[in-house]
């Protein structure tokens, strides 16, 4: 009998400690997942302690830790491998993504009130795209997914042309530009060469020294076209109605495109989303405050963290990450201020995109702290509703 006791016991430690262990590489994997698609090795670190982890310890950071420098090193082997240019895109550029260094040096008490503008417009849009991308993916769920896989299929298929249209129509709609005087050690064409990726895209222009600016962001992958709204020195390279028309239009575009049956992300249409807006607003501050050293491209780098702050709702990850991505440490004031702001709004409204998710596909997340209507609620509250009596009985006989 106590040897069939201490048998079970066993079996049970060593399960828990296989879970525990489970649980750690999740941990592990989720780190290097970041650091590895956004070269950001410390902000794979602390998005896994912010975000994924509800119990963190002290062991478990050294290994984090370490599996996260090891991607790095992995990664910028494989990048030093691939420099020749056998791998496409992987090989080319190094671990900062977007490089704007050389962009705004300092700003001003003025500029704070357009900065905390942007905060909210990122905690407002964000709030939103969790809303709707919540009761598109219930839609699903309960119409689409019961139908088979070949409903899904056809989904993917339409989004994929419905997105393909809109991408080749609206451009034509929109009239070409001269080209700006560029300088000439700047190493940028207009427009750029056909078959290559940047700036000043010429479609369907009648002139040769001549781009269309929407589709300048359009037909670029969208690691360019981010590089582009973040580049410095590029004044009136967009015009506001394109900047408007193309926000409108990928939005809602990828409020439908999330949760369909592609490997896809949020992070990075996020950042395209909210750089968009930032550089609309950055249009109007250079407008507004004619005397001030601005760069619009500064503002679009605080709007892309504003909206990842309002529909993520991460901040001490994300304002790192968005530090090492760009190369601009002393932007950081700034996207903290943002990434606050953002949300706070958000949170007024609704809990963060992961965690909508989550609670819709049944995955058990125990908060760290109740929920402000629990925090007066007592055992009668809780248990007014349940059949306590019932459950006893069926405990005991």
């Amino acid at each position: 009998m106590h040897s069939g006791l201490f048998f079970k016991n066993e079996r049970v430690i060593i399960l828990k400690l296989s879970k525990l262990l489970m649980f750690q590489k999740v941990t592990c994997g989720c780190a290097a997942g970041v650091a590895a698609a956004f070269r950001a090795p410390v902000g794979g670190v602390l998005f896994a302690l912010e975000e994924v982890t509800s119990w963190w310890r002290s062991h478990l950071m050294w290994r984090v830790f370490f599996t996260s420098a090891v991607v790095a090193v992995v990664v910028r082997s494989a990048m030093n491998w691939c420099n020749s240019g056998k791998c496409g895109h992987f090989g080319a550029g190094g671990f900062i993504i977007w490089d704007i260094s050389g962009g705004q040096e300092d700003y001003s008490y003025q500029e704070l009130f357009p900065m905390a503008i942007i905060g909210v417009i990122g905690g407002l849009l964000g709030a939103l795209f969790n809303q709707l991308t919540l009761y598109i993916t219930k839609w699903r769920r309960t119409c689409l997914h019961k139908k088979g896989k070949r409903v899904q299929i056809f989904e993917a298929c339409l989004i994929s042309l419905v997105t393909s249209t809109i991408s080749f129509v609206l451009p034509l709609l929109r009239k070409c530009s001269p080209c700006p005087k560029l300088e000439t050690n700047s190493g940028i064409e207009c427009p750029h060469p056909p078959g290559t990726d940047g700036n000043f895209v010429n479609f369907y222009c009648s002139q040769d020294r001549e781009y269309n600016d929407l589709a300048t962001i359009f037909f670029n992958t969208q690691d360019d076209a981010i590089r582009n709204l973040f580049s410095a020195k590029t004044f009136h390279e967009y015009s506001a109605q394109s900047l408007i028309t193309f926000l409108v239009m990928f939005y809602f575009l990828a409020v439908v495109t999330f949760g369909t049956a592609v490997p896809a992300g949020q992070f990075v249409p996020g950042i395209m989303i909210g750089s968009t807006y930032g550089r609309l607003v950055g249009m109007f501050v250079v407008k507004f405050y004619k005397k001030l050293n601005i760069e619009e491209g500064t503002y679009a780098l605080l709007g892309a963290a504003s909206f990842l702050g309002g529909s993520m709702r991460m901040t001490v990850s994300l304002c790192v990450i968005m530090v090492e991505i760009t190369n601009n440490l002393k932007l950081l004031p700034l996207i903290m201020l943002v990434l606050l702001v953002s949300k706070a709004v958000g949170d007024f409204f609704n809990e963060g995109l992961y965690e909508e998710q989550a609670r819709l596909r049944g995955i058990p997340l125990l908060d760290s702290r109740p929920k402000q209507v629990m925090r007066n609620m007592n055992a009668r509250d809780a248990c007014k509703n349940q059949k306590v009596l019932k459950f006893l009985l069926h405990l005991f006989f």
